[in-house]
């Protein structure tokens, strides 16, 4: 079998202090030779972020305006042709050497390819960094030691605390023990985790091309705006308990990860 090609694609919305700390990572763990073709997408960049991206060897695209992350990360998508693609933002550093990233995208791709799982999340599940707020809804259904409060909780919230499982990937040291419906352990530190209570997020995310240019994309474009980010859609809050992903009975790999989220001085995405 022919081994599918990986591009590296980082969406960069000024935020230039944050893109520098975290493309530095990449470099010094020489993380950009292990794709096919390395590209960062700059909308509405100004003068600091483009020196930034000039000083990596990243293909650079640009667009005048800015776009919000579901064109976005389209963009990046239609721009690189690789089979998949490493989604990753501008504050998004690299914790782990380079043999352990190529480890992981190799296992990640195994299970992609084979059809075991429609999406790799390559998020650090113990150094996972800033804004991780589904942790801290975890840990008030499932805390460590268990809760009376907490007990009563799931006596009266099951549905929540159902979909909020998933985040036993970061939360517990043994997920799929104590979620066996919805996590299966598939080794080399790996589980699958159901989509049903895996949301969708936008930040380090391994998938094939065509899956998220065909299907994903599509499906979010189609239904009304609503909840928004600057008036932009986000991927995220089109997919997150839609019916559509939940439903799907689609699986999402999840391993150490390799990837954090620390901002530096600025804004952006």
């Amino acid at each position: 079998m022919t081994t599918p090609s990986v591009g590296l694609g980082v969406l960069s919305w000024r935020g230039n202090h944050s893109l520098d700390a975290a493309l530095a990572t990449y470099q010094k763990a020489d993380f950009f030779n292990l794709f096919d073709d390395c590209m960062i997408f700059l909308p509405d960049p100004d003068k600091d972020v483009k020196n930034i991206a000039a000083k990596y060897p990243l293909r650079i695209e640009e667009d005048p305006a800015n776009l919000g992350i579901l064109v976005g990360m389209e963009e990046i998508a239609k721009r690189l042709k690789t089979d998949y693609i490493f989604f990753t933002e501008n504050d998004c550093p690299l914790l782990e050497p380079r043999a352990e990233a190529e480890r992981q995208i190799k296992k990640s791709l195994s299970l992609l390819v084979s059809g075991q799982a429609k999406m790799a999340r390559m998020r650090h599940v113990k150094k996972y960094g800033e804004t991780f707020n589904i942790i801290d809804k975890y840990y008030r259904y499932f805390p460590k030691p268990d809760t009376m409060t907490a007990k009563l909780r799931r006596l009266f919230r099951p549905e929540k605390a159902q979909r909020l499982s998933g985040a036993a990937i970061y939360g517990c040291d043994n997920p799929a023990q104590k979620f066996p419906k919805n996590i299966t352990n598939v080794g080399d530190g790996f589980y699958l985790v159901d989509a049903a209570v895996m949301p969708w997020t936008n930040q380090s995310v391994l998938i094939e091309r065509n899956f998220f240019l065909d299907t994903i994309i599509p499906y979010c474009k189609s239904i009304p705006l609503g909840r928004n980010i600057n008036g932009f859609r986000s991927i995220e809050i089109e997919l997150n308990r839609s019916k559509f992903w939940t439903k799907s009975g689609w699986k999402i790999a999840c391993g150490p990860g390799l990837l954090t989220h620390r901002r530096a001085n600025d804004r952006g995405y």
